[in-house]
């Protein structure tokens, strides 16, 4: 696990998997401070569908992001999961819809992103304004893995 001051993230990943079937990881976002906050989920590997916020490599190579890549408007309550003080989230994260996982070798996932947040519960905005964010850098140790046929 790779800490900042208030949140630390973990990639969890079987050793081995089967180039025909689905690469899935856990994804961990621990929230390290004494307080709730609330973080927007639509860039990083919390999001839904093909997952963001990732460095994968083969075999050392760098991988490319072949998920889906919305346009992003800006930021509403719906977008945000708050953490309590202390506490851990969990997604289950399908790498192969977002990466090119059926060439066999040896894979490793780390996050590598920058995590927007507001401290304690999103406030809608006033006015025309938008929801004021705080930015931290968010990153993992890598975890391996070997695909093969």
């Amino acid at each position: 696990m790779c800490f900042n001051r208030l949140f630390s993230a973990s990639i969890l990943c079987q050793p081995r998997y089967k180039a025909s079937g689905q690469i899935t990881c856990s994804f961990n976002l621990k929230n390290n401070d004494n307080r709730a906050y609330s973080v927007l989920t639509s860039n990083t590997p919390l999001r839904e569908e093909s997952p963001l916020g990732l460095h994968v490599t083969r075999d050392g190579t760098e991988l490319e992001f072949i998920g889906i890549m919305e346009k992003r408007e800006a930021p509403i309550l719906l977008d945000f999961l708050k953490i309590e003080a202390g506490k851990t989230v969990s997604r289950a994260i399908n790498l192969s819809s977002a990466y090119d996982t059926t060439q066999p070798g040896k894979y490793t996932v780390a996050v590598d992103t920058y995590l927007e947040y507001v401290a304690g519960n999103v406030q809608p905005p006033t006015g025309n304004t938008e929801i004021q964010t705080n930015l931290v850098h968010l990153s993992s140790l890598p975890a391996q893995f070997q695909v093969g046929f």
